[in-house]
C-alpha cells in the first residue's frame, strides 16, 4: 500500500511538472509498470529540511548520463554520436578554463540534440529531462561564472560571423545518431500516440532536423 502511494505521489510530481512546461497531463487508473520499473532500479535518498519538512530525491538509473566523458573540446571535434549530458559536461568544463565561446557552441549544440531528441519521443513525461540536466551540471558554478556565461552566451548569436561558422560545423556534424536513452529513462511511461516503442510515428524527421538547424543558423537582433 505505501508503494502504490509513492508511485501515485511520484507520477503526480512528474505531471505537474510537464504541466507547467505547456504539456497536458493524461491520466489513467491502469498500473504504469514503466515508473514501477524504474522505481526498482532508482536510487531514493531522504533528507530532513531545516523546517522538519522529509525531502525525497528520486534518481532514475541511467537517467540523464553522458554517453561521452569529454574534455573542453571544440565543436569541430563533436560528433552525432555525443548526447546531450555529453556536451552540457564538455561545456561545464570549458566554463570552468573561462573558454566561453567554445562552451557556446557545446551547449547550442546540446540544446539542438536535445529538441531533436523531445520532438521524436512519445513519452510526454521526459520533455523536462534538458531542464533538469542543465540545473544539475551547472548548479556548483560560481557567481562570476553564471554571469559570464550568461553574458557571453547573450553576445555571441547576435555576432553573424561567428554564428555562420557555428552553423557550418553543425551542418557538418548532422542530427543525432545515438539512442537518447539519456531522455528515454527520465520519463515514467505517459506515452501519446501512434508510437513505436519510445517513438512517435508521425515526426518528419528531416523536417525536424532543419528546424534545429534554422534556429541556431539565424543570427538573433541585440
Amino acid at each position: 500500500m505505501k508503494w502504490n502511494r509513492f508511485l501515485f505521489i511520484f507520477a503526480m510530481a512528474v505531471f505537474a511538472e510537464n504541466f507547467a512546461y505547456g504539456q497536458e497531463p493524461v491520466l489513467n487508473n491502469t498500473p504504469n509498470s514503466v515508473l514501477e520499473e524504474r522505481l526498482r532500479n532508482a536510487q531514493v535518498t531522504e533528507r530532513k529540511l531545516s523546517n522538519g519538512a522529509i525531502f525525497t530525491e528520486v534518481k532514475f538509473a541511467g537517467s540523464l548520463q553522458p554517453n561521452f566523458d569529454l574534455g573542453c573540446i571544440p565543436i569541430s571535434e563533436v560528433t552525432s554520436n555525443y548526447n546531450p549530458p555529453t556536451l552540457i559536461y564538455a561545456a561545464k568544463k570549458c566554463i570552468q578554463k573561462d573558454d566561453y565561446p567554445k562552451a557556446w557552441a557545446l551547449v547550442t549544440t546540446a540544446n539542438g540534440f536535445a529538441y531533436y531528441d523531445m520532438k521524436r519521443l512519445a513519452d510526454r513525461s521526459t520533455q523536462g529531462a534538458r531542464t533538469v540536466l542543465t540545473m544539475n551540471a551547472f548548479a556548483d558554478l560560481t557567481d562570476v561564472q553564471r554571469e559570464k556565461t550568461q553574458k557571453i552566451f547573450k553576445e555571441i548569436p547576435t555576432d553573424p560571423e561567428q554564428v555562420k561558422a557555428y552553423c557550418t560545423a553543425l551542418t557538418t556534424i548532422g542530427p543525432p545518431v545515438y539512442e537518447p536513452k539519456w531522455a528515454i529513462l527520465h520519463g515514467i511511461g505517459a506515452y501519446q500516440e501512434p508510437r513505436n516503442g519510445d517513438f512517435l510515428t508521425n515526426v518528419d524527421t528531416k523536417a525536424l532536423w532543419d528546424e534545429v538547424l534554422k534556429n541556431r543558423c539565424t543570427p538573433q537582433k541585440q
